[in-house]
């Protein structure tokens, strides 16, 4: 269990504004409330301090699509289809955060910068108004999908919301996603410092592009093959986020905008930077690299600052929102998830086990994981992912986090309790019925629809096609 938080105030009575913030491809370990040595997060920092920090978030798939599909669904990745890669569409028949919350009466609006997260791949569903960064570029120029654009289209959002109703509005940020080019103000900030190494160096492959074992030429950036380099402008592109994020607040904050709203910061996936010979990727392994993610939750007068240190799955936000705007219990369930408001008010987690997948393989082949607080089973037949996770014709790897985060050894042998409990946990999940996600409530959800060229342009500019 984590640390118990002071007592909270009592709940208010008034319906609140739900602010959701995303940062694509975010590693939580490399934000400084997370105990990284950079300052590449002080904004954040200060939200953590003021709120509560998750301290072991995790996603239940390390790519965008399948991770927003759990995260505003409230269901697996095994359950409702959105798995593996780019252009999945969300199913319609799955009810979503913002939908729940706008047939409750909420003004809902969302800004995104991933064309992974296009209107024709469903991720509108709920939203009064969706707004596609890179359909609406800045008047000055520049990448339309950069920080700066995202918050000046939140805040224009923001002014178009009711001032007589609860809103809800979500704003995804796409940095520090590679190629991590950040503005040329930033891109130097880290690099030189005092945690900059020249070795390792990365193979580069005579490929256009790779991401096991080295890179290949579209990932090379200005000639370098340091891996500390690259390191280096994945900070500055967070550190860049980081400000944006804090001239949101500050502006939102001016105009009125944060009495009685919950804040929640969170991001869909981290990044593997070379661990595991993996790099500048994420999704087709399932490491902490990329399953760990940062969790703030944040309400002046509602949520007390706290630290929770056991893992809580991301699934759990939708119904944690929920039970924050009273349409269900503080310890209410929602599709698969679990409210963690007991955990807020200083309680025992609800769950034992969280649950993730990932990989590229099908179904019968791609990877899943079960950790609890200290033990971590990933289980795979696939003898090409297998190499890369414990060895060729090990399915099941077991990992002792507290000793080993980076997960390189596998400690099965030596802990067969620990190896059998979670094979049980992990069995039993998999073998549960798929969620039924039948409504008979309306949706404008339209399937199969056209992606639209400049939702395609953006997606190769991404490297996702």
């Amino acid at each position: 269990a984590g640390a118990a938080a002071p007592a909270a105030a009592a709940p208010a009575t008034t319906r609140p504004n739900i602010l959701l913030i995303t940062v694509d491809t975010l590693r939580a370990d490399h934000l400084s409330a997370w105990g990284y040595p950079r300052p590449s997060s002080p904004r954040l920092d200060r939200l953590a301090a003021e709120g509560a920090r998750f301290a072991a978030a995790q996603v239940q798939w390390p790519k965008t699509g399948p991770s927003f599909a759990s995260m505003f669904t409230s269901t697996y990745p095994k359950d409702n289809g959105n798995v593996r890669q780019v252009g999945i569409p969300l199913p319609c028949e799955f009810t979503t955060l913002a939908e729940r919350l706008q047939r409750a009466g909420w003004a809902t609006r969302a800004v995104v910068a991933n064309g992974a997260l296009a209107r024709e791949f469903n991720f509108d569903q709920g939203f009064d108004a969706y707004v596609e960064a890179w359909q609406n570029p800045h008047p000055g120029g520049g990448d339309p999908i950069r920080a700066e654009n995202v918050t000046r289209l939140a805040l224009e959002n923001a002014a178009e919301l009711p001032a007589d109703r609860p809103w809800f509005l979500w704003v995804h940020y796409i940095d520090p996603h590679f190629p991590y080019r950040a503005p040329k103000a930033w891109r130097a900030r880290f690099q030189g410092d005092e945690h900059f190494r020249d070795e390792p160096r990365i193979r580069v492959l005579d490929k256009y592009s790779q991401e096991l074992a080295g890179i290949g030429k579209r990932q090379t950036l200005a000639g370098e093959d340091r891996l500390a380099f690259y390191v280096a402008r994945y900070d500055a592109e967070i550190a860049y986020a980081d400000e944006q994020i804090g001239v949101l607040l500050d502006r939102l904050g001016e105009a009125g905008r944060m009495a009685d709203t919950v804040t929640a910061f969170t991001s869909d996936h981290g990044e593997s930077l070379g661990d595991h010979e993996y790099y500048f990727d994420h999704g087709r392994f399932a490491f902490q690299t990329c399953l760990h993610v940062p969790l703030i939750l944040h309400g002046p007068g509602r949520i007390a600052p706290a630290v929770r240190e056991e893992p809580v799955a991301l699934l759990d936000l939708a119904p944690t929102l929920l039970a924050a705007a009273g349409l269900i219990p503080e310890s209410g369930t929602w599709a698969q998830g679990e409210s963690l408001w007991p955990a807020l008010r200083g309680g025992e987690p609800g769950r034992q086990v969280v649950f993730a997948e990932g990989g590229t393989a099908t179904k019968r082949q791609w990877i899943k994981t079960a950790r609890d607080g200290r033990f971590k089973l990933q289980h795979t037949n696939q003898a090409g992912e297998q190499r890369w996770i414990a060895g060729k014709g090990v399915d099941y790897a077991l990992f002792d986090l507290a000793a080993d985060p980076g997960e390189t050894r596998n400690v099965a042998a030596d802990h067969p309790a620990e190896l059998a409990r979670l094979q049980r946990a992990l069995a039993e999940w998999w073998r549960q019925p798929p969620f039924d996600a039948h409504t008979d409530e309306q949706t404008d959800c339209a399937a199969g629809r056209a992606v639209e060229a400049g939702t395609t342009e953006q997606l190769e500019a991404l490297g996702y096609l």
